[in-house]
């Protein structure tokens, strides 16, 4: 999937689009803690029959199961084969949508192997949502043709966390009495922390050999919910890639790594970025890729040197995407007591330099400075 597929599917999840079509959603609520793991409850129901005020709290849970960054909390992952064969869990899915949600033993299996092996510590809340989207196709002139079209059918699962309400005083309806609430409701929160659709949607059709798997954020990636429960194979994440990364310089580097050879790092991948053509999170870079940014970057010969045993060490060789070997969005430049965060383009006016015989940081001003929303001169 690219940003703008997942752009138009998130589009389409509304309480009312003739589009898209959420036939059914299936839950169930699972007691999870130290002493047992155990579903309390199943339900299955026809969305239709929703009302809108509890339909928007479903709509809501799939909107953020979507949420995020493609290659940074939204990682797809291909199904391998097992023993030249389809992936067992792969075939599960595939029949869960190709069944519509209407087998819920199928269901039951699969939450039953979530709670089992996504490695969860607290109570849960696990939806399965069924959806059909009728995808417009794109004439000459560009207009959409609703004619026609490819249907998109796609399973969509999330699983929420349970909290118990706060202890506090609430108003009592029937006594008229404002009285201290004793903690014993349970409240779902609409915000994933783990969630996959599947079939990813590429090429606005359905790709049943890849799925979608999403984390609240690249901190919270599941690592036993992939590999255990989606059986898909898991390397290394986001935070792995952007730290191993820094790893590698520092390794090279050692005390020789300047403010400049590091801007142009980051300058360069961002440019990387920005001139291809390519989803952003599908540009990688090879162990030969990381070189040639290095020495176009302006590493030192010695640091250099030491490039081939540094990054077999650290990274054996394996592949890095763009996207997470530094943040594009802006460096951030830290010292004792000061943060400054420098957005794209403004780097080259931040410099080292000596001053009085102490080394400074430089930050060359423009026309005005502005400190806590006050303009100054400068």
């Amino acid at each position: 999937m690219n940003k703008k597929e997942l752009a138009e599917l998130k589009r389409q999840i509304t309480w009312e689009n003739e589009l898209l079509y959420i036939s059914k959603v299936a839950s169930a609520y699972a007691l999870i803690n130290s002493e047992q793991k155990k579903i309390l409850s199943y339900d299955m129901k026809d969305f239709s029959l929703l009302s809108q005020e509890e339909g928007d709290l479903y709509i809501e849970i799939f909107k953020k199961s979507l949420a995020g960054t493609l290659g940074k909390n939204l990682l797809e992952f291909g199904f391998p084969r097992v023993d030249g064969k389809p992936n067992p869990m792969q075939e599960q899915l595939y029949e869960i949508v190709k069944n519509q949600l209407e087998d819920e033993d199928s269901f039951r299996s699969l939450v039953q192997k979530i709670i089992e092996e996504g490695h969860y510590s607290n109570t849960v809340f696990i939806t399965m949502a069924f959806g059909e989207y009728s995808v417009p196709l794109k004439s000459k002139n560009l207009e959409a043709s609703y004619e026609d079209g490819y249907t998109y059918r796609f399973m969509l699962v999330s699983i929420c966390p349970v909290d118990q309400t706060k202890i506090g005083l609430y108003y009592n309806r029937e006594n008229n009495q404002v009285e201290r609430k004793v903690n014993i409701d349970m409240e779902i929160k609409a915000d994933p922390v783990d969630a996959f659709l599947y079939p990813c949607f590429s090429e606005r059709a359905s790709d049943v050999n890849h799925v979608l798997y999403h984390a609240k954020n690249t901190k919270s990636i599941n690592p036993f919910f992939i590999e255990n429960v989606l059986d898909v194979d898991y390397s290394l994440s986001p935070l792995d890639e952007e730290s191993r990364f820094a790893q590698v310089l520092i390794g090279m580097f050692e005390d020789r790594l300047s403010m400049e050879v590091l801007t142009n790092i980051h300058e360069n991948i961002y440019d990387s970025i920005a001139e291809s053509e390519e989803e952003p999170s599908s540009i990688v870079y090879s162990k030969s890729d990381v070189k040639k940014l290095l020495e176009y970057s302006g590493a030192d010969p010695v640091s250099m040197e030491h490039f081939d045993a540094v990054y077999k060490s650290i990274l054996d060789d394996q592949e890095l995407k763009a996207v997470n070997m530094t943040n594009v969005q802006k460096m951030a430049i830290k010292v004792p007591d000061i943060t400054v965060n420098v957005k794209n383009g403004g780097d080259t006016k931040v410099k080292t330099e000596i001053v009085n015989g102490r080394k400074c940081l430089v930050i060359e001003l423009d026309d005005s400075v502005e400190i806590n929303g006050i303009e100054m001169k400068p």
